[in-house]
């Protein structure tokens, strides 16, 4: 049986297939530390005993399928543009993994008649923990799931069953004495080997709601979506497989371009982000960010566009226009933005806009 389910999940497109037993994960203390040292990002679902324990999920559960999708290779970013992570650059994963794994549990129902439920990403289990049970990948210093043949671009399900399938044994890989990934983080977001501070790690930080916090506005540089840094250091993910065919999207503008996304309404969005895993924060998130690129770079020839902002309805992207201008302008923008400041009514724009101003009046 457990040939037959593998051997079925590889025909319908899965890259990797793993099986573990539905006991209830011995990390429940790792997790409350975690918590205790502040380094959860608050996105998390769930309490502890929900994110650790299978039946709270599937009762009766007695094994778990893991199941993962590769979604490496390569692609060159071009100078005076943003940056989107790998994650985003196909089909949203979400829609690919949930049909793909759909398929899978019908097959289950079908052959055995099991009763199973599929997950993806959204959902209280510790994911990671059910991949390395499951024997498909070991934990990297920077807390990712990684292949030794694939490296860790891979996109991660699960399927809880009440089937009692042979568990799979977890694999005997480390990261040895590596530490590319530690001393490649930006932020010291990776606190130590295995350990993330998730609130300091700049792919929470670009989907993060309200304003950017002032001292991760320079580190952001010109990301719109997501951060790969620790990935791209690791050794693992030097070899290049060719990215799943599942996740290939066709999509007729440059997510990438900055004026683009700055000038993008609601129908450009769903025509583009909104069919991709960047998309499930919105519209005015993505333009933060943009505009956050766009002030790093300096981007003269978005002057206009950023200055027009200024008037927008959203109080986030108004006072991270000033931040934005003040950069690309320099002090030829204080007469805007004290016209700004004069009409804003928010006062969180206004203090945005006063930093702003103060920030050239410092000589920058």
């Amino acid at each position: 049986m457990k040939d037959r389910i593998k051997e079925y999940a590889k025909s319908i497109g899965f890259d990797l297939v793993g099986f573990t037993d539905a006991d209830v994960f011995d990390i429940a203390d790792v997790l409350r530390e975690r918590g205790q040292k502040g380094y959860l990002s608050g996105l998390e679902k769930g309490d502890i005993e929900e994110r650790i324990d299978p039946e709270k999920v599937l009762p009766g559960a007695r094994s778990i399928i893991a199941l993962g999708l590769y979604y490496g290779g390569a692609k060159k970013h071009e100078n005076g543009k943003g940056r989107v992570s790998r994650s985003a650059w196909g089909r949203d994963y979400h829609t690919v993994l949930g049909s793909m794994m759909g398929e899978l549990v019908e097959y289950l129902k079908k052959e055995y008649g099991a009763k199973s439920i599929s997950l993806v990403d959204n959902n209280p289990m510790v994911e990671r923990e059910i991949a390395r049970r499951a024997g498909i990948g070991f934990y990297g210093k920077n807390c990712s799931i990684i292949n030794p043949d694939m490296g860790s671009w891979i996109f991660l399900g699960e399927i809880l069953t009440d089937l009692s399938i042979e568990p799979d044994a977890p694999l005997e890989h480390d990261c040895d004495d590596c530490e590319r990934c530690i001393k490649a983080c930006p932020t010291g977001a990776i606190a130590g080997p295995y350990e993330i501070n998730a609130k300091k790690c700049l792919s929470y930080i670009t989907v993060m709601k309200g304003f950017v916090p002032e001292e991760m506005k320079d580190k952001l540089q010109n990301r719109i979506y997501g951060c790969d840094i620790c990935q791209e250091a690791c050794p693992y993910n030097k070899i290049n497989f060719r990215r799943n065919p599942t996740l290939a999207l066709d999509i007729p503008y440059d997510m990438e371009d900055l004026s683009f996304i700055l000038s993008m309404d609601n129908k450009r969005f769903m025509e583009s982000f909104k069919q991709t895993s960047a998309g499930w924060r919105g519209r005015t998130v993505l333009q933060r960010n943009a505009l956050i690129a766009a002030g790093n770079m300096r981007i003269k020839g978005l002057a206009d566009t950023v200055a027009g902002l200024l008037a927008d309805q959203r109080p986030v992207i108004r006072g991270t226009a000033a931040w934005a201008l003040s950069r690309i302008m320099g002090a030829e923008s204080l007469d805007i933005l004290h016209r700004a400041y004069d009409a804003e009514k928010d006062e969180d724009v206004k203090r945005e806009i006063e930093d702003a101003m103060y920030w050239m009046k410092e000589g920058n």
